[in-house]
Formats: C-alpha cells, sequence, structure tokens
C-alpha cells in the first residue's frame, strides 16, 4: 500500500509538474482565481503583459494586485462565480503603470473540479497591443499610399526599382479653373472643397476597380489592370468610372453654391506601360510610366470643363458600351502625329 502511494503521489506531481511547464510556457496569460478572489495561478506570460511578478500574486486578492483591471475584470468574474457565464474575447483597454494604455482580449470562465463544482475563475489574456497599434498604422499609411499595395507589401519578398510591361487604362481627371478658384477663396475654404471633390472621384475609382495612383495638384491619377488589380476589362471599367464622376459631379453641384461648383476634365487611354517600382533605392513609388500614360495626361489636358475624351485604343476596346461623339483628330503636346479621339456623352444600358 506505502509503495501504490508513493507512486499515486510521484505521477501526481509529474503531472503537476508538467501542468506548471505549460502555463509557464505558452504565450498567452493564464491567471486562475479561487472563490474568494485570490489568485491560485499566475503564470510568466501574465506577468509580462501586467508587469506583475508572480510571486507578489499567488494568494493575494486579484482586486489588490489587478487594479487597473479592477473596473473591467470586477462585473465580470462576478457574472462567471454567479452565473457561470463565460466571456470570449472581451477586449480591453487598461492603463498600466509601466507601459501606459494597452490593448487586452480576456476570456473568463469558470473553474471547475471532477465534480462539477466551480472552484473559481480561469482568466486568458492575449496581449493585442501591437496588433492594434500595426493596424492603426495600416490605416494611416493607406490614406497615402494604394490600398492594394499596402495589402501586398508584406507578400513581397524584395523591393526593387523596375517593372513589368502590361496592357493597362490610365484615367487621368483634373479640376478645371481651380487656379482661379484658389486665388479667390481662403485657403482653408480651397482645401475643403478640393477634398470634396477628390473624395468622390476616389470612391468611384475604387468602386470601379481601379487604383488611386497620386494626387498631382488639381488632378487625379488612377489606373486600372495592373498587377495590384488585374482585371480583364480594365477600359470598360475606366471608361464607366469616368461617366459616374460626371455624373456624380452634377449631383453634387445641386447642393453647393454656384461658386464651388467645378467640373473635371478628363482623359482615358490604354496601352502598354510598364508598370512597378519608381524612383530611388531610398524612396520608391508603384506606377505605370510610358507613352500610354502621356498621352491619357495630354487627352485630359485637351478635355474642356465636364468632358471626357477616349483615345483610339480605348474606345475600341469599349465602343459596344458607349455612346461617343467622333471628334477632329487633334495633336496634343508632345506628338508629332493627329490623335482620333471621342468624346464620351453615355454609357449603354446593358
Amino acid at each position: 500500500m506505502a509503495i501504490e502511494n508513493a507512486r499515486l503521489f510521484e505521477s501526481v506531481v509529474i503531472a503537476k509538474n508538467l501542468m506548471d511547464n505549460v502555463f509557464a510556457s505558452i504565450a498567452s496569460g493564464v491567471i486562475t482565481t479561487d472563490v474568494m478572489d485570490k489568485i491560485t495561478l499566475f503564470n510568466r506570460a501574465a506577468a509580462s503583459i501586467l508587469g506583475v511578478p508572480p510571486e507578489q500574486s499567488i494568494g493575494v486578492s486579484y482586486h489588490d494586485v489587478l487594479p487597473a483591471l479592477e473596473e473591467s475584470l470586477q462585473p465580470l468574474v462576478e457574472e462567471v462565480k454567479v452565473k457561470e457565464r463565460e466571456y470570449i474575447a472581451y477586449e480591453i483597454e487598461p492603463e498600466l503603470p509601466h507601459r501606459g494604455t494597452v490593448s487586452l482580449s480576456m476570456n473568463l470562465s469558470p473553474l471547475k473540479d471532477a465534480q462539477e463544482e466551480t472552484l473559481g475563475v480561469a482568466i486568458v489574456i492575449d496581449d493585442l497591443t501591437e496588433k492594434k497599434r500595426f493596424e492603426r498604422e495600416r490605416t494611416m499609411v493607406k490614406r497615402y499610399l494604394p490600398s492594394e499595395l499596402v495589402d501586398r507589401l508584406a507578400d513581397l519578398k524584395e523591393l526593387r526599382l523596375g517593372g513589368t510591361r502590361r496592357l493597362i487604362t490610365t484615367l487621368f481627371a483634373d479640376i478645371r479653373g481651380f487656379t482661379t478658384y484658389s486665388e479667390q477663396h481662403d485657403p482653408e475654404h480651397v482645401v475643403e472643397v478640393i477634398n470634396n471633390y477628390f473624395s468622390t472621384a476616389a470612391k468611384i475609382i475604387r468602386a470601379n476597380k481601379g487604383i488611386v495612383d497620386k494626387y498631382l495638384g488639381d488632378a487625379v491619377m488612377a489606373h486600372f489592370g495592373t498587377p495590384l488589380r488585374p482585371i480583364s476589362d480594365h477600359a470598360l471599367q475606366a471608361v464607366r468610372t469616368a461617366w459616374a464622376i460626371r455624373q456624380a459631379m452634377d449631383e453634387y453641384h445641386k447642393k453647393v453654391p454656384p461658386a464651388d461648383r467645378l467640373s473635371f476634365g478628363m482623359g482615358v487611354n490604354t496601352g502598354e506601360a510598364v508598370v512597378g517600382n519608381v524612383g530611388g533605392e531610398d524612396q520608391m513609388e508603384y506606377t505605370p510610366i510610358g507613352d500610354a500614360v502621356n498621352l491619357a495626361k495630354r487627352l485630359q489636358e485637351s478635355a474642356r470643363p465636364g468632358q471626357i475624351l477616349l483615345s483610339q485604343s480605348t474606345y475600341e476596346e469599349v465602343k459596344d458600351y458607349v455612346e461617343v461623339n467622333v471628334l477632329q483628330p487633334i495633336q496634343v503636346k508632345g506628338r508629332t502625329a493627329f490623335e482620333q479621339v471621342y468624346e464620351l456623352v453615355g454609357i449603354k444600358q446593358s
């Protein structure tokens, strides 16, 4: 009998040591309390997250050990003890003395024995502080870079200058009369107005599978069909975008004073461009470059307020879906040959 008891005791000790090692090695903070709220387990991860040494916690009420969590933790613990309710992924943002504001996710559940009697509460804590900070920074970066580019940065094994040749469609939209407008109004009002126009255009571009490449003073450049967002009908999507922007401007003008009613002149061209990283080793920009992009810009410069000009190549891609006026060929800046252009006047109902 003594030998059996010794073996049983040894097996219990081994099991306890194993559990202690498990709790000590996991990344989540694990805290258990008894029905009197005294801490019975406080693993290393909990100590690291909360800045409280385990040896100062065991046998002490969690109210005294974790005052920063008291307001959030106390009602949850009582609910678990009294109603045996579980809480999953309950997020709080307490102020810790040694870390400042942190983001924590807590799971709380009843701690029971073999007879299903509640012995206390088990609390599992995950530190989301760095994850939340990364998400905030990522959101901020997306305000300055195309969101598709930001989403793919983690997948790129290396960033280097250069790119790939690809058939794409480029859209330029310029706010007409903006220079004169800015001379006649306060800078704060000018910024507010131009942001309203750009915000409307950007939403439409993204909704039609395009990417806002950059803002150039009072103009916006967008591209469709690049590797960041590959689509086969990029010409049609770009043309639909231009038309939707024009319609949105008509609606917007009904809501603002006559003095704030500005219009976009737009140019759309389809052609091959080199798409990739352009710039220096210390600062790059993901953008398409080439003659096809330049032509879209020149068409935009030739467009009147509210007018959308399509190149011959874009028209050939979308002629079954659009209504146009065939214009006289024009000679754009930087080109010796005349370009056949089309004025978009409608989208056919499919």
